[in-house]
């Protein structure tokens, strides 16, 4: 990697930390009544079992993670924003302050590594860096579970609805959140962006008139 692309990861990163860190008070507040559903379909589609070692990558205040724990999960958490993980603290979880293109876990940890709606708002290159991470530490035979924006398949109006919904908010947060974000979409969304991996699809869901996709992929090594 070039001394050029490390620096621009930096930089995009302590970005991103910055808008965390200032929603940190008030992110589940605003959030969490309308994501409860998609993070228990996340479980399900996980697939957890007592002692299935989970890691998440952007696990925020830890919302998720208390649905991973309660179905049984060996949970690791990591996230870039300090604001973000002391609410997490105060769930009484014990999450990592990491960078997620950058992991320090051996490689084939963990039988699942997640993430949900972070890799649109980040630049293609860290979204690469994540993936190529999250694949590297999960086992053979383990599942990537990752959740993000979708390209409907339908027409109609709820599928309309929730892709102008989606488009409005993204714009409100604006800078390179929104410009990675519109880039994503144009190239697919997150099935345009799974298919460069080529990793066997397992199980599917979709929330908000098909505009946010849940897939589990298998790892194979």
């Amino acid at each position: 990697m070039s001394l050029k692309l490390i620096v621009n990861f930096d930089i995009l990163s302590c970005m991103a930390v910055e808008e965390y860190n200032s929603m940190a008070s008030y992110y589940d507040t605003v959030l969490e009544p309308v994501l409860w559903r998609l993070r228990r379909k996340i479980v399900k589609i996980s697939r957890i079992k007592k002692g299935t070692r989970v890691l998440e990558i952007a696990c925020g205040t830890g919302a998720q993670a208390v649905r991973f724990k309660r179905a049984g999960a060996d949970y690791t958490g990591i996230d870039l924003s300090p604001a973000m993980l002391k609410v997490a603290e105060k769930r009484g979880l014990v999450c990592i302050h990491a960078d997620g293109t950058k992991l320090s876990m051996d490689s084939g940890s963990f039988d699942v590594s997640t993430i949900t709606l972070a890799l649109h708002e980040v630049a293609p290159e860290i979204r690469k860096g994540i993936m190529d991470e999250m694949i590297r530490v999960t086992a053979s035979g383990g599942s990537l579970v990752v959740a993000d924006y979708t390209v409907p398949e339908k027409e109609g109006f709820y599928p309309w609805l929730g892709k102008k919904t989606i488009h409005i908010i993204e714009k409100l947060v604006g800078g390179d959140h929104f410009h990675n974000y519109l880039q994503f979409m144009q190239h697919g969304g997150l099935v345009g962006f799974l298919g460069s991996f080529g990793l066997e699809l397992k199980d599917c869901h979709f929330s908000a008139g098909g505009n946010i996709g849940i897939y589990r992929l298998l790892v194979e090594k």
